[in-house]
């Protein structure tokens, strides 16, 4: 009988462990729940009539809000896409925030990917909070201004040359601006897929660079220091693709992707309520998983003792 109840009491065990695996997993699932509702992602897979709904298209003169209109079939802004411009999230994204004294104290990482199938360059930016309009010099800026604060950086490989420097299509008056990642296609391959990648906390930007069906390669083809907040950004930017034709981000940018980290306190507020529940119940269930588990081990080791201790029954 002694051995019987040991063997029960190893199969009660055996059972409360796995469900205590089930209750860890389900507590780490909550936690990773809540730190992604911590961050802004958007996916376009293509630029079309539908998905530039939530666009804005713009030229050193012009605003078109939404993008789709690019798309009417009477042609009536044909010429807006042989413009050179932007193609830009019609809402801002948050890059940093204030502390004491108006001073920047946080800024927000983010991840971008995109597929370039054209041969025309094209560049990812991060502008102000407003549109560039009949800035002195167009667009690509008034071509003798030079700055040794520029910070600009390039690097060059088989399938893209790159240029990470600022915005210059604001003017004198704000000569550098933001980020311009500028990618030129190299070689004659029928696509390649850019990362841009800027960690805030240690400040650095890498753009790595592959075949369109590659991998992200672990080594970034361009690594450079950079602070957002310090080149006069505001606190909010338009974020987005300039080209020296609207049509060459059309047709030559594919699955885009952008996840930008949300500060704290921010967010929709539609989902705030849950996103604040999700990280609470996340450290709730761990560490009710974790105290479970100890007292599940300290019960179980002592009904071993009890039963060892118990004299044989006849």
């Amino acid at each position: 009988m002694a051995t019987s109840t040991m063997a029960r009491s190893d199969r009660t065990t055996t059972t409360e462990m796995r469900w205590l695996a089930v209750l860890v997993l389900y507590a780490a699932a909550i936690s990773g729940a809540a730190a992604a509702a911590r961050v802004d992602t958007f996916s376009y897979p293509a630029f079309d009539g539908t998905t530039t709904r939530d666009l804005v298209a713009a030229t050193n003169t012009s605003v078109l809000l939404p993008a789709a209109l690019l798309f009417d079939h009477d042609g009536a802004f044909a010429e807006f896409n042989r413009t050179e411009g932007f193609l830009l999230l019609s809402g801002t994204v948050g890059v940093w925030r204030p502390g004491p004294g108006g001073v920047p104290a946080l800024e927000a990482s983010f991840n971008t990917s995109f597929t370039l199938a054209g041969a025309a360059p094209v560049a990812f930016v991060v502008l102000n909070n407003r549109f560039p309009l009949y800035g002195w010099g167009g667009l690509r800026g008034f071509a003798n201004y030079t700055s040794p604060d520029d910070g600009a950086s390039s690097a060059g490989g088989s399938l893209a040359s790159v240029v990470a420097g600022p915005v210059r299509s604001y003017g004198p008056d704000e000569p550098a601006v933001g980020l311009n990642v500028t990618v030129t296609p190299n070689g004659t391959a029928l696509g390649r897929t850019v990362w841009v990648e800027y960690d805030a906390a240690a400040h650095r930007l890498s753009v790595r660079v592959a075949g369109a069906s590659e991998p992200r390669p672990t080594k970034a083809l361009l690594d450079a220091p950079l602070g957002l907040a310090g080149r006069t950004t505001t606190e909010n930017a338009f974020v987005g693709f300039f080209a020296a034709g609207i049509q060459d981000i059309i047709v030559g940018v594919r699955d885009w992707d952008l996840t930008v980290d949300r500060f704290p306190g921010e967010g929709d507020g539609k989902t705030s309520w849950w996103v604040i529940l999700l990280a609470v119940l996340g450290s709730v269930a761990a560490t009710a998983a974790i105290v479970a588990a100890a007292v599940c081990y300290f019960q179980s080791r002592r009904r071993r003792q009890l039963n060892n201790m118990q004299p044989p029954k006849i």
